[in-house]
């Protein structure tokens, strides 16, 4: 299989500050030219000197298995979830050209400096120093001491999609929102200890593809590692009040609190948008900006995330979990949930009993 790739390059007309890239991936099959190609796009929106600044720099998109160079096959779970112990290195290997990772990243500092270039703003990290990076987020490395090292876990969204909780999509949008602009966080020595624990057994669970419970047990030591983090991050002065939020991110706080009380009846983006006085188009640039997903990703991960709950926990029919989530009909619903899934409802709730 052959993979071509094309980019357009678009300003946004309501924001001077802002433009996208469309990147067309077209698939064609190297044996048989004449056979049909499959095109998929996908826009990535930065702000306008983010752009200006990778045109002039050699800019790499990987995913968690080219990073890690694995000879995993493709449905591989460590190929979506992984582990790594970094060092100076280590880093200048595979860490010091400006990359994109199609995963969310966490890294923690155990000791020694760097520089980290995020975005192209420079940041100095030390030890107890933790960094949360989306996708969305361009970085690399430079000027590593001698005896830097650290832990990086890498999540990709279609693991975390099977992680998340309602509760804990939000806390991750909330977070998202001021973790974009500045994604460190200074730890204390017992905080740091903690999150180097969890960390450390998250990697452990992942190097034990032997184990009959394999992805639970994964699923389950990331869950702990982020319900830590969160409650770390939650008593923290400076992500508490509102004083410091810019308008873009003023506007996610606001669509998320309307995601959370509309989400079960209210599906599509134009409702939220004319809520903030918004497009739909200008809504989705901003949110696509901030978290790198869209509003309908928002959407529909709030929908997936309760339809599992009430498949798992309700005695409620399919049909009455139709109704409960305002699809049109039952038929809707079940094609909405198998996509998401690969599980038609029924099957999804044999599957857990």
């Amino acid at each position: 299989m052959t993979i071509y790739m094309t980019a357009n390059i678009n300003r946004h007309r309501k924001s001077r500050d802002m433009c996208w890239i469309s990147i067309n991936i077209h698939r064609k099959c190297c044996c048989c030219p004449s056979k049909s190609t499959r095109s998929d796009t996908k826009a990535i929106y930065f702000c306008k000197e983010l752009f200006q600044a990778m045109v002039k720099n050699s800019v790499h998109i990987k995913n968690i298995g080219e990073l890690l160079s694995l000879p995993y096959l493709a449905n591989d779970i460590r190929t979506r979830i992984n582990s790594l112990v970094l060092d100076c290195n280590l880093v200048e290997r595979q860490l010091s050209a400006p990359v994109f990772l199609n995963a969310a990243t966490i890294i923690l500092v155990l000791s020694g400096t760097a520089q980290l270039n995020i975005n192209y703003r420079s940041y100095f990290i030390q030890a107890n120093t933790a960094v949360l990076l989306s996708a969305s987020h361009l970085f690399h490395f430079r000027d590593c001491s001698p005896d830097f090292s650290g832990l990086c876990l890498l999540v990709s969204k279609e693991f975390m999609d099977e992680m998340d909780s309602t509760d804990m999509i939000y806390r991750r949008i909330r977070y998202g929102v001021k973790l974009y602009n500045t994604p460190m966080v200074g730890l204390n020595e017992e905080d740091s200890i903690l999150i180097r624990d969890r960390m450390l057994a998250v990697g452990k669970v992942i190097g034990q593809p032997g184990h009959l419970y394999y992805k639970e047990v994964i699923l389950n030591s990331l869950f702990a590692f982020y319900l830590d983090f969160s409650n770390i991050i939650d008593r923290k002065e400076e992500f508490k009040g509102e004083g410091n939020l810019n308008r873009y991110e003023s506007v996610i706080k606001a669509f998320i609190e309307l995601l959370v009380r509309h989400y079960r009846k209210e599906h599509k983006v134009e409702f939220y948008a004319t809520k903030l006085n918004l497009s739909a188009h200008y809504l989705t640039l901003i949110v696509k900006r901030i978290t790198g997903q869209s509003v309908c990703d928002f959407i529909f991960e709030m929908l997936f995330s309760e339809a599992r709950n009430l498949l798992k926990h309700s005695p409620l029919s399919i049909q009455e979990i139709t109704a409960e989530l305002h699809f049109s009909d039952q038929s809707a619903f079940g094609k909405f949930f198998k996509r998401k899934s690969g599980f038609s409802p029924i099957d999804y709730r044999k599957k857990q009993s």
